[in-house]
Parts: C-alpha cells; sequence; structure tokens
C-alpha cells in the first residue's frame, strides 16, 4: 500500500488529464486545490448546498460553519468563465445516477460520513469510473498526531465492506488528521 503524507500529494500523483468528480463539495477548498494542481480534462462538484453546516480542514481541526446557499452562488460566480469547472446542487447519489458509466478516472468522496450515505455513494459511484480509475474519500480513519479533535465517522466501515462485495481494494492512504482513502477500480 502506497502512503502520502496528505490527499493532495495522493490525488496530484493520480490525476493525468483526468475527468474529476468531487462528491462533497463544502466552500470548495479542495476544489480549488485540484483545479490549480492537477492535469484535468474536466472538473465537476456536486454538494447539496442547502442550510448551515460545519466542517473541519484536512486534518480535522479549525471547525468553519457556512451558509452553503450562499457558498454555491459564489462558486458558481467563481467558475462561470471556465468551461471545464462545473458545480452542481444535487444530493450526490442522484446525480451519479444521472452521470453516464465510464465516465470519471477520478471521483473523490468527502460528503455525508455517516455509514449508510458513504456506502450509498461508493455504490452509486463504482459504474461511473472507468477500469483503472480512481475512487478515493476524506474521512477514512483518524490520524490522531494530526488531528486533535474526536470524529465519529462511518467511512471505514462502508469502503472495508464495498472492497469485500466489489473485490476492489485500496491503493493507498493519505495521512493527514482525517485519512483518505483511494481505490484503483478493477472491473474484470
Amino acid at each position: 500500500m502506497q502512503i502520502f503524507e496528505n490527499r493532495n500529494d495522493m490525488i496530484k500523483n493520480y490525476c493525468n488529464n483526468s475527468k474529476i468528480l468531487e462528491v462533497g463539495v463544502f466552500k470548495g477548498e479542495f476544489l480549488d486545490y485540484i483545479l490549480n494542481n492537477c492535469s484535468y480534462s474536466s472538473i465537476e462538484g456536486v454538494d447539496l448546498f442547502e442550510g448551515c453546516h460545519c466542517s473541519g480542514d484536512h486534518n480535522g481541526n479549525n471547525m468553519t460553519r457556512a451558509d452553503l446557499n450562499k457558498e454555491y452562488i459564489l462558486l458558481q460566480d467563481k467558475y462561470k468563465d471556465n468551461e471545464n469547472v462545473n458545480v452542481y446542487k444535487s444530493f450526490s447519489t442522484t446525480y451519479l445516477n444521472h452521470q453516464k458509466d465510464n465516465t470519471y478516472d477520478i471521483i473523490y468522496i468527502d460528503a455525508d460520513h455517516s455509514y449508510e450515505a458513504v456506502k450509498k455513494d461508493l455504490i452509486s459511484s463504482f459504474p461511473k469510473i472507468k477500469d483503472g480509475g480512481y475512487l478515493m474519500g476524506h474521512d477514512y480513519e483518524l490520524n490522531k498526531e494530526k488531528c486533535k479533535l474526536n470524529h465519529n465517522f462511518g467511512t471505514k466501515q462502508a469502503v472495508q465492506e464495498f472492497c469485500l462485495e466489489y473485490n476492489q481494494e485500496i491503493l493507498a492512504l493519505a495521512m493527514d488528521g482525517c485519512v483518505s482513502f483511494c481505490i484503483k477500480i478493477n472491473k474484470k
């Protein structure tokens, strides 16, 4: 298994003229990183963009509250002149179910971290990723050397079950405070 210092290094290592989807955009910081540091053909972001929510940084610290309705408007305005970047307001599974199979090279999941939601996002993402593409996500587990808060995620259980049920395996981990995972999709 490959270990990366952080998720930025991990996604940068695997993106190569990629069609990328981020599920769970929040204020768009990671979307901006992808835009400015990855080789991509297009980037899409999808989030419910409703209500006020809290989120920590990549390490799970420095909690920030945001009105996601306003964030959606700001992101729409920010990317209006870039035809290769689009942000959508939708439930993740609804959005994914409307996409063609084998569309994406990378899907990065960072939305609802409950077991049920992560499992649905993984299952909905699987047919949408090209064979040999990457299914990634945040909040797999905590790296207590970097995360000072306690968080309770269902991500690890959902990912482990998904890997067993779909005969996949984790290729890499990124050791932020909230660890990210990377699965190289094998559909054969």
